[in-house]
Order: C-alpha cells, then sequence, then structure tokens
C-alpha cells in the first residue's frame, strides 16, 4: 500500500525510511517547501540502535503533490495536528485509513474535525528517537507500536491486521489492541509525569529517579491522570509509581520528547498531554493541581521566549 508519512520530525523520518528500506510505496509529507528539498537532496540520516550510520533517500513532497494514499500515518507533534490535519483531504480517497502516532489526547479529535471518525486508527509508539537536526535522527531505544481502532472508527479488523503486517515487515514490533483508548491514557499517564520534570530540570528519564522532591510530583501527576481516566470510564489500573519507575529505569538514558523541544527551543506539547489532564480533569468534576501548575510553568516558558536571558 502507499503510504504517507506526515511530518519529517524523528519518529516521521525513522518509520519512513523503515518503510521504504523494506520495499513499501512511502512518501514523506512536509509543509515546508525549503526542508522537502533538503531532505531530497540530503536523504535522511539516522545513526542505528547499534551505533552505525546509514542514509536512506525518502521521496519528501508537499500534500497536493503527495499524491492519494491508502495509508497517512501522523507523525506531527501535537500542537500541529490542527494545521496538519488541513491536509488530509488532498491525501485520502474513499478507503484511506489514517494512524495517529502522536504523543497525548486530542488528536484524534482534531483530525476527526477535518476528516470524520471513520477513517481514524490510533496508536502508541514504545521508542526512543531523537532528533538532532533536520532529517538526522538518532534511534534510541527499542520497543513496541500497538495500534487499534477508536470509538466511531470504521476500520476492519482485517485492515488493521493489514498495517501490522506492514510494520512488521519493515522489523518494528507492532501489534493490534482491542482498547487503544486503554493504552492511549496508559502512556499519557507515563507523559505527564515524566516529560514536563525532564524538560524543566534538563535532565534525561533515569535522573528523576534520584531527585525525590521531584519524584514525588511526578507520581501526583500521574496520580491525577489515572483519577481523571477512571472517572471518564477508561479503566487504567495499577500503581503510577511503579509504571514511572519502570519507564524511567528502561529508558534511564533518554531524553524525553519534551525536553528535545526546550532545548532547541520549540513549542511543547503541553497542550496535549498535562493540559488535557487539566481540562479533561475540570469537565468530570477531579481536581488536577499538580497537572494545573505543570501547564502553567511550560505555558509560561513557552511565551517567555527572547525574554529569557542567558
Amino acid at each position: 500500500m502507499k503510504t504517507a508519512v506526515v511530518g519529517p520530525g524523528a519518529l516521521g523520518c525513522l518509520l519512513a525510511a523503515s518503510f521504504l528500506e523494506a520495499g513499501e510505496e512511502v512518501v514523506l509529507v512536509d509543509y515546508r517547501p525549503e526542508r522537502a528539498a533538503l531532505l531530497r537532496k540530503q536523504g535522511i540520516q539516522i545513526q542505528t540502535l547499534d551505533g552505525a550510520q546509514k542514509v536512506v533517500h525518502v521521496p519528501d513532497d508537499l500534500p497536493p503533490e503527495a499524491g492519494v494514499c491508502q495509508l497517512v500515518i501522523m507523525a506531527v507533534k501535537a500542537h500541529q495536528t490542527r494545521a496538519a490535519s488541513r491536509s488530509l483531504p488532498d491525501l485520502m480517497a474513499k478507503d484511506t485509513v489514517v494512524l495517529t502516532l502522536q504523543n497525548g489526547l486530542g488528536n484524534l479529535e482534531e483530525m476527526a474535525g477535518v476528516v470524520g471518525r471513520e477513517p481514524l486508527l490510533a496508536g502508541v509508539a514504545f521508542l526512543g528517537v531523537t532528533r538532532r537536526d533536520e532529517g538526522r535522527v538518532v534511534h534510541a531505544g527499542a520497543g513496541a507500536i500497538i495500534i487499534g481502532a477508536p470509538p466511531g472508527s470504521r476500520v476492519t479488523e482485517e485492515e488493521v491486521q493489514g498495517i501490522v503486517s506492514m510494520f512488521r515487515r519493515a522489523g518494528w514490533d507492532c501489534q493490534a489492541h482491542p482498547d487503544i483508548q486503554t493504552l492511549l491514557w496508559d502512556k499519557l499517564l507515563v507523559n505527564v509525569g515524566i516529560n514536563p520534570f525532564t524538560a524543566l530540570l534538563r535532565v534525561p528519564n533515569g535522573v528523576l529517579l534520584e531527585l525525590p522532591e521531584a519524584w514525588d510530583l511526578a507520581v501526583a501527576a500521574a496520580r491525577e491522570a489515572q483519577a481523571v481516566a477512571q472517572a471518564g470510564g477508561v479503566p487504567l489500573r495499577g500503581d503510577p509509581e511503579e509504571r514511572l519507575r519502570q519507564v524511567c529505569t528502561a529508558t534511564a538514558a533518554n531524553r524525553s520528547s519534551m525536553l528535545q523541544d526546550v532545548l532547541a527551543g520549540r513549542p511543547t506539547e503541553i497542550e496535549a498531554l498535562n493540559a488535557q489532564v487539566v481540562a479533561r480533569g475540570a469537565a468530570l468534576g477531579v481536581a488536577t493541581p499538580v497537572n494545573y501548575v505543570l501547564t502553567q510553568l511550560l505555558r509560561a516558558w513557552g511565551r517567555a521566549g527572547d525574554m529569557r536571558v542567558g
């Protein structure tokens, strides 16, 4: 199937390159003509898990020129979803499936506002991947990619399995899951505990385990997320502290995506993470004071811009 990967960031570049190497027809979709031209010229430069270097030349086009595809994978940052969703009709036929592998919540709603819920799939990618520069990525950690049909989707089980098979042919540990909503919340719980603290403190994931003041607040943020999920009918079980500990231990050297954004001076995904917990908690009558403070701090960081010193 012809696949469009929307967003030439770390994950988008890595996925697109892997599909091409597996013999799939793929196009990387960008909204910036100058970056598309750069990637066409230099290719995608990848540092693999074993430290090797390779360059993969993936076709890179703007949405109108990319053409109609059978699968569209949304891999832009969450704050870019609304703008990127406007390009979906240019990439879609009647039977096209759209899969989001983005962080946080709210992405499905943004896409559904343009193309409806029927063609949508959601997924979570437990991968370590860092963007060093335009088209230069480091595959830092292996992990599973899990996809499934969210409420309102009419994508069939057969279609889901076809997409799973494509990911597996490209070398990914990919699985289908019947309750993708719970998995989205499970990853959100981890992200709201790890991402803002690593970004604010500018430390790798594992350092949080050595900072009790930050660790206690990270656990509190995750517990608030679990309470909101349960109030909304999502059956998140288990101990959030143990879940955070597992992830921080397994990804100790990783820089969270929010830390990468802060270090690069880019907008963060706070609106799709902790801000979602706050907004949904308010609607359900669940207090979320830790997530509120974290949301406000990262919003203030974004607004400070050139006012920062040093």
